[in-house]
């Protein structure tokens, strides 16, 4: 007999759907045939919106009402995907509840509220995560792998980056996602968060943020039209100002000894979605890019140099996660963003049958928020500021 894991996910918006998604393909991996992962409720304050997303992705109800959902016995695990300013309270809430929780990054607006949040995750017996989706992509998990295995040597240069355009465009709207109060951060935190984790993911964590330098280039946007998601255009005339970064660019040293570059861009013009991290070592260097998401390339010092030089490996069955997630398991037939977040809850219910911790934890979440906020620190103070060590998470 399967065991059953009942699912409910706060958050209607991009993220929660792509959740969603994620749920609903869980089961293409082999090794969880024995679960039935049923999709229950819905939670959204906007509940024609949350009636869409349940009748898309398969889920049987909805309710704009988070803590009667909570208390509802029936739910095992609850996703969350929910604007920034929201994190504290409502994360909060839900850890408490006892259930198993998966967030969506980053984990409230600063450190100090990721501090508390992971502290939280820390004492509850139910299993935790956090949805550091591009980890999930076989190339970047590969590249990850060669770094580990030694294949290019000790590692002394690293270069991380993710250049979007969803805000190149001024006339988008002036969402939560332009308020420093209430987003915590631009490009720093909103996409900053995933190059962050990539580059430590792959390269070590950052012990010390050496420079940092933010730039606002739409100082002033439309106002939002009621009830928008996304990032859509103003509704109308009146605008009003933007109060963080659309593009920061961070030096940074590892704990290995090593040194990063992170560069972020929410307008970089005709760059939808680019999320990449380069790494040299002193045997030779590996490089992945999400909007070539089905390769990576690799270069390692050892062979004749006459016939030697970087070279494109194509993923397949045998690189993480490829197999669980492709439509067709075989080399070539690509995966992308998609399948990352098939992957993820894939990990995160593995984790919940096991009752053992995720990889992809509160207390990695953390290490980020730190980063994040040495790098705020240094661009006010203009000096190097120090990473603080996050707390260690069951």
């Amino acid at each position: 007999m399967k065991t059953p894991v009942r699912v409910g996910l706060i958050g209607a918006g991009m993220a929660g759907q792509a959740h969603a998604f994620g749920y609903r393909n869980a089961q293409m991996a082999p090794d969880l045939a024995d679960l039935d992962v049923q999709l229950r409720t819905v939670v959204d304050p906007n509940t024609t919106l949350a009636r869409s997303v349940a009748d898309r992705y398969g889920f049987a109800d909805v309710t704009g009402d988070i803590d009667a959902f909570l208390a509802d016995p029936e739910i095992d695990v609850v996703s969350v995907a929910l604007p920034n300013f929201l994190h504290q309270e409502v994360l909060s809430k839900v850890l408490a509840s006892g259930k198993h929780v998966f967030a969506e990054k980053p984990i409230g607006r600063t450190p100090e509220e990721g501090q508390q949040l992971a502290e939280l995750a820390g004492s509850t017996t139910a299993v935790t995560g956090v949805g550091f989706s591009f980890r999930r992509l076989p190339g970047m998990a590969a590249v990850a792998d060669a770094v580990t295995a030694g294949r290019i040597g000790q590692v002394h240069t690293v270069r991380a980056w993710y250049h979007a355009d969803y805000a190149a465009d001024p006339a988008g709207a002036l969402s939560w996602r332009y308020s420093q109060e209430q987003s915590g951060g631009g490009a720093i935190l909103d996409i900053g968060a995933h190059a962050i984790d990539a580059l430590q993911y792959v390269a070590g964590p950052v012990r010390t943020v050496l420079s940092s330098t933010l730039s606002t280039v739409h100082t002033t946007r439309p106002l939002p039209v009621a009830g928008a998601i996304g990032h859509g255009s103003g509704g109308g005339e009146a605008t009003g100002p933007v109060g963080n970064d659309d593009i920061a660019l961070l030096t940074v040293e590892l704990e290995n000894g090593a040194i990063g570059q992170v560069a972020l861009s929410r307008i970089a013009s005709g760059v939808p979605n680019s999320l990449g991290v380069e790494v040299f070592g002193t045997g030779g260097h590996v490089v992945f890019d999400s909007i070539r998401a089905g390769e990576f390339r690799i270069f390692t010092d050892d062979a004749d140099g006459a016939y030697n030089g970087p070279r494109t490996v194509v993923t397949g069955p045998a690189h993480p996660y490829f197999a669980d997630v492709a439509a067709m398991a075989g080399a070539g037939v690509g995966t992308g963003y998609a399948e990352a977040f098939v992957a993820e809850i894939q990990e995160f219910l593995r984790c919940v049958r096991s009752g053992s911790a995720m990889d992809t934890d509160f207390a990695t979440a953390l290490s980020v928020m730190n980063v994040v906020g040495a790098g705020l620190r240094s661009a006010r103070t203009r000096q190097p500021e120090p990473v603080n060590t996050p707390v260690t998470q069951h």
